[in-house]
């Protein structure tokens, strides 16, 4: 049995492979070792019925996880997982390489960019990533995520720059306080999380010239600060996961075309391309292909 696992900040997609017509997929909170540690993990996984059923399974794991771009960070979520699967061989690394075993072509260079929670962008030569530009957190950067958007948000309406039925919105439906705001912001675990989420209220009023503008600002940040520093982007095929990417496609592209960036593929999710890549993987041995999932 294979478990393949792509998480974010926000939210982990799970793939449970017995064989070839017996994938069960599922979802979790994100993990991110930035922030969470072995118990955490453990408590989290415990919730999901699917993966509970499967704890003294013999299996192996591919895991490719936010911030997982550094062996001590890595070591944080084996532990927690080999703690939570008695009898699992476990392979973990960072989205990038999810991002771009799922939408880049072997042999075929692209750039491949992650637009959800955070942000994060490489170039990937055909063979492997080369260059990565990005992933320093939402403090720091993280352009164009789910964080950065709605650090805007808030920070508009803090300071009352929001368009009058927006400000109104936030305040009289959502009810947002200046004191709840600051508390889960600075006092509360995953900020970026918190942050992230209120890139609905763009979704809800994306007619409107400030989300539009707010939107293609930050893409226009993003293109300039990642894709446009990669050598070739102008002629290679530069590809997008995540939400933010898939909800604002069409804002994305305007902004990469006005760039002169060979806009590809927007994907949301990548788990059906990692499920694709290792069936992939298992027809490269001589055995059938469902063997290499008993």
């Amino acid at each position: 049995m294979v478990i393949i696992c792509e998480s974010g900040s926000t939210k982990a997609d799970w793939a449970i492979i017995k064989n070839e017509d017996d994938i069960t997929c599922t979802e979790s909170i994100g993990i991110n070792p930035l922030f969470h540690d072995v118990d955490f993990i453990v408590a989290e996984l415990s919730k999901n019925t699917a993966l509970s059923a499967l704890k003294e399974a013999s299996m192996e794991i591919h895991y490719y996880g936010t911030s997982c771009s550094a062996e001590i960070r890595n070591q944080i979520i084996r532990n927690g997982l080999s703690a939570f699967f008695k009898n699992a061989t476990i392979e973990v690394s960072h989205d990038l390489d999810g991002a771009v075993f799922a939408v880049a072509k072997k042999g075929l260079p692209a750039i491949v960019n992650i637009l959800g929670t955070g942000s994060n962008s490489c170039y990937y030569d055909g063979n492997g990533i080369t260059q990565q530009i990005g992933g320093n957190g939402f403090i720091i950067s993280d352009e164009a995520s789910g964080a950065y958007f709605g650090k805007v948000l808030i920070g508009d309406y803090l300071n009352q720059l929001l368009p009058t039925n927006m400000q109104q919105y936030l305040k009289e439906e959502l009810r947002l306080t200046r004191d709840e705001l600051l508390d889960n912001i600075y006092k509360k675990p995953n900020a970026n999380v918190y942050l992230s989420k209120f890139t609905k209220v763009f979704t809800q009023f994306k007619d409107q010239e400030y989300v539009q503008k707010t939107l293609t600002e930050g893409f226009g940040i993003f293109a300039t600060k990642h894709v446009c520093r990669f050598p070739n982007y102008e002629e290679i095929p530069t590809h997008f996961i995540g939400s933010i990417a898939f909800h604002f496609k069409e804002i994305l592209k305007e902004v990469c075309e006005s760039k002169l960036i060979h806009f590809g593929n927007v994907i949301q999710k990548p788990m059906d391309g990692l499920i694709q890549y290792h069936f992939h993987l298992a027809t490269q041995h001589e055995f059938p292909i469902w063997l290499r999932f008993l």
